[in-house]
């Protein structure tokens, strides 16, 4: 099927759901298909599809889920229930601006574009426009496999993304999410995952969604100086949990390699993704000591080692941040043997 499917997810969402299921009749470019997958919504959630599918003007399938899946099986189970070229994500709280599909579509005719993100606006919950996610203008960029900071957070409402990488879903399941140690990878972080390693990922800086923020967020935007604080205080844990993420991604890929029987040019990208990802499993090790080593001297050492090798200066490309750095000079070297307890295996 030719076009755009759109995964849409509900669970008690009849709040905001006839608003976006209005956004979504008003695409200039229809959709392909619609895909509801509901999550035994206990509110007027159904009623409300019932209702829009009588009256859509593209086509739309609805399931419903026997059991509670949560949000992210859920995605998944709307994702591999669509059928067209493309996917699109969306949430049940949102409003598409109308040129959304017909602006995103175009961006697929470089074939080596497994996946595309656009801005967003943030709006209050009842609709007033507040900021854009995302600054700069409203252009095109193309990033290459491998060329981004590796744990991007990308939310799955901006994402359209080639069907063709739910094939490897069967993976899924034993990815491991840095920022939810013990958990898979949300559904949008997985596919975003897939697409830097095996193709190229498109950024269009127009504000395609408005993005609702409420009291039900699952989540949020959260302001950027309350992001850096997070990371901050959340440092030393990150980098245990980079480590275990790291590795669990260069498992994965060669578990994809032997099973999913990758033709070329795939196989040569995922092999150099297992060489980039071992890569910065080792320069993450080497980070680790400069919080744990047990005198002021070792630790100084492994933070001076890792400048010399380069690994500061870009965040990008499995290396550090120059924040990175100032963060493990000033408060990794100085105060390690405090801090180890956060990091005990």
């Amino acid at each position: 099927m030719a076009g755009i499917s759109i995964a849409l997810a509900t669970y008690n969402g009849e709040k905001y759901l006839p608003a976006q299921l209005d956004s979504l009749a008003r695409q200039t470019k229809a959709p392909a298909e619609l895909v509801i997958c509901d999550d035994c919504s206990t509110d007027r959630t159904i009623e409300i599809v019932n209702d829009f599918v009588a009256r859509a003007p593209f086509p739309v399938r609805v399931a419903c889920n026997e059991r509670r899946l949560g949000f992210l099986s859920n995605f998944m189970r709307a994702a591999h229930a669509c059928e067209a070229e493309l996917i699109a994500f969306c949430d049940q709280d949102d409003i598409w601006e109308p040129e959304k599909l017909a602006s995103m579509e175009p961006v697929f005719a470089d074939p080596q574009v497994l996946l595309a993100y656009h801005n967003a606006t943030l709006t209050s919950a009842r609709g007033a426009g507040l900021t854009r996610l995302y600054g700069g203008g409203s252009g095109i960029r193309i990033h290459e496999p491998l060329s981004r900071d590796p744990w991007l957070v990308i939310p799955g409402f901006m994402q359209v993304f080639r069907r063709e990488l739910t094939q490897y879903s069967a993976l899924h399941p034993l990815s491991y999410d840095v920022d939810w140690p013990g958990q898979p990878l949300s559904h949008d972080r997985w596919f975003v995952f897939l697409a830097s390693v095996l193709g190229r990922i498109a950024y269009v800086g127009q504000p395609l969604v408005q993005y609702r923020q409420h009291h039900d967020n699952v989540f949020g935007f959260y302001p950027d100086q309350r992001a850096r604080f997070d990371r901050l205080a959340r440092g030393v844990r990150f980098i245990r949990a980079a480590v275990t993420a790291s590795k669990n991604r260069g498992d994965l890929l060669r578990q994809m390699q032997v099973q999913a029987n990758l033709s070329s040019p795939y196989h040569e990208l995922s092999a150099r993704a297992i060489a980039y990802y071992d890569a910065m499993c080792s320069r993450l090790e080497a980070r680790k000591a400069v919080y744990t080593a047990p005198t002021y001297r070792a630790r100084a050492r492994a933070l001076f080692a890792l400048l010399r090798q380069g690994s500061y200066g870009r965040s990008a490309g499995g290396h550090f941040s120059w924040n990175d750095f100032l963060l493990d000079f000033y408060l990794a070297a100085p105060l390690g043997p405090r801090l180890r307890r956060l990091l005990r295996k």
